[in-house]
């Protein structure tokens, strides 16, 4: 199947759930959500928020074109009182600006703690959501965080509705964060058991420019999808291109890849291949590591093929 083929039709059958990350399958705990530093995710606030961003800029704006036609219109662009007021504006502006800079610089940070502390990113991205006026990219980009958060948490109605917030807005100079976001859009709702939300973000991932390891990420997500939904036939178009691909994920990525081939080419009879992707996923995955990935992090009920010595 070429990768860069799109997705079958949306589906109307089709029944199991669940996805994960395949760059990082550990556990979050569902448990820590009582202690979360932030309240769940609320439409209505993400709105108000991004209101009250551009209501303070824009008002600054409005102040900075008054005093600039007063100071004409009065003629004290030369006076003392003049120049302190255009300084007294400058460094307005300037502060202002430096807020959305300030927060900005600790986004890297925040998302290099998702991965191995997810409450203590949280914490953080509950501190800097305080902070106004922002960029309204700025902002967007705070969100995308928290969804990363609300991911690893395991909180996948949550995440989804996130990003689906933040793609609804005009990312700007974030432009290029819309791939990654339609990535994890699609994988929480494949969580969610929603194949037609999924089948929707994965038709815009085909639109995106994308990075080889966000291309395989794609690639695990069809799959997934077309395995999920039934579309047994779809999955197996081109899947000698499909193999060639998923060698360049780590080991029981690829093993996993394999095993959910494995079902598609059962389910529609084609044994020989069947026989010879299981066999391919039990070398290249330990028996605990293919029941962690497939039963739980991709959660799709494997149909091996027939045992020929049973």
């Amino acid at each position: 199947m070429n990768h860069e083929e799109q997705p079958p039709n949306d589906p109307t059958d089709g029944s199991d759930q669940d996805i994960t990350n395949p760059s990082d399958d550990r556990d979050i705990s569902v448990d820590q959500t009582p202690t979360s530093a932030l309240p769940p995710f609320s439409p209505q606030r993400f709105d108000n928020e991004l209101w009250i961003d551009m209501a303070i800029r824009r008002a600054l704006v409005v102040v900075v074109i008054v005093a600039a036609v007063c100071l004409i219109a009065f003629e004290l662009t030369s006076s003392p009182v003049g120049l302190a007021a255009v300084i007294g504006l400058t460094i307005g502006w300037i502060g202002i600006n430096t807020i959305s800079a300030n927060v900005w610089r600790t986004i890297p940070p925040i998302t290099a703690m998702i991965g191995h502390n997810p409450a203590a990113a949280e914490s953080e991205l509950a501190q800097q959501l305080k902070r106004r006026p922002l960029m309204r990219w700025v902002r967007l980009m705070l969100y995308h965080r928290l969804a990363s958060v609300r991911h690893r948490q395991h909180r996948f109605h949550e995440s989804a509705a996130i990003c689906q917030a933040v793609l609804s807005q005009p990312l700007g100079p974030a432009r290029k964060q819309r791939g990654p976001i339609l990535l994890m859009l699609t994988e929480a709702r494949l969580h969610c058991n929603d194949l037609a939300g999924a089948y929707t973000a994965l038709l815009e991932l085909h639109t995106e420019p994308q990075t080889l390891v966000e291309s395989l990420q794609r690639l695990t997500l069809q799959t997934r999808y077309e395995v999920l939904a039934g579309h047994d036939r779809a999955a197996l178009i081109g899947v000698k291109q499909k193999l060639l691909l998923s060698e360049l994920m780590p080991a029981e990525h690829c093993g996993a890849m394999h095993a959910m081939l494995t079902t598609s080419a059962t389910r529609t009879g084609q044994l020989e291949l069947a026989d010879w992707l299981w066999r391919r996923s039990n070398l290249l995955c330990s028996p605990e590591q293919l029941q962690h990935l497939v039963n739980k992090s991709f959660a799709i009920a494997v149909v091996a093929p027939p045992d020929p010595n049973g």
